[in-house]
């Protein structure tokens, strides 16, 4: 992003903080949080996302407001009283959609950590049982990964590490960044076992074995919500066409049968 934009968005965004006070602030808070689960998405701010918030909050009632008044069929939305309703729904969706656009990318994020992470602590319980430690068997689970969200969260841990900073806090740290039950529940193990002196590779065995059962079952759980889903585009698309390629050539006959 644009250091300009930045520095622009960032000022709307001190600004919407003032007037807002403590609930404007509370709400920066939340969108810190949901960046970092989302991975942090071109290094920007809570204060940033609050200002193109604002932004469209402001832009897109104008915007939607010229274009439905150059369409006649539905310029009476923009008469009396009720276009205070049709601009306030605007602003609402303006403020709304950069959030759930980044609640999108954080659940994608999570998702993609969810279905690496089995697979990752398979490698990394093998690397521990076959007798390197902890870190070092870390460090090669990290150098043979495959690019995304979750190699960037391992070497974002090891960074921490380097840098001196205790193993448990780093790892308790990459757990709330993530905010995946599946990741909290392994980082809980690991340091459990750090402080109670155990053999790591038998806890990382159980929760290996675990977080398997936990993919297969939200596999079965996708699988039969499937059809519910399809139901939606099935009536909306499909039976009306099915409907009309039956029914248009007898409403047709009947039609010409009247007629003659």
């Amino acid at each position: 992003m644009n250091a300009t934009l930045k520095q622009f968005l960032g000022w709307m965004g001190d600004k919407g903080c003032q007037w807002g006070g403590g609930f404007a602030d509370k709400h920066v808070e939340k969108l810190n949080a949901k960046l970092v689960m989302a991975g942090e998405p071109g290094d920007m701010k809570g204060r940033e996302l609050f200002g193109i918030q604002l932004v469209c909050l402001i832009m897109v009632p104008i915007f939607w407001g010229v274009v439905i008044g150059h369409f006649d069929f539905v310029a009476f939305l923009l008469e009396g009283p009720k276009q205070i309703l049709v601009y306030l729904a605007l602003m609402f969706l303006g403020f709304s959609f950069p959030a759930m656009n980044l609640n999108e990318r954080a659940a994608k994020r999570q998702k993609n950590i969810a279905l690496q992470l089995p697979d990752t602590l398979d490698l990394l319980t093998i690397s521990v049982e076959a007798g390197l430690d902890f870190m070092s068997a870390m460090r090669r689970v990290v150098e043979k990964h495959r690019p995304g969200p979750l190699k960037d969260e391992l070497e974002r841990f090891f960074k921490q590490t380097e840098l001196g900073r205790p193993r448990r806090e780093s790892l308790r740290e990459m757990a709330n960044r993530v905010q995946l039950q599946d990741l909290t529940a392994v980082v809980s193990a690991l340091i459990q076992a750090d402080r109670l002196g155990v053999s790591i590779g038998p806890i990382l065995r159980t929760q290996s074995d675990m977080l398997r059962i936990r993919r297969g079952q939200r596999a079965e759980k996708a699988a039969q919500e499937a059809p519910v889903k399809m139901m939606a585009p099935l009536m909306i698309c499909i039976l009306p066409s099915v409907f009309i390629m039956i029914l248009a050539p007898v409403i047709i006959q009947m039609i010409m049968n009247m007629h003659h």
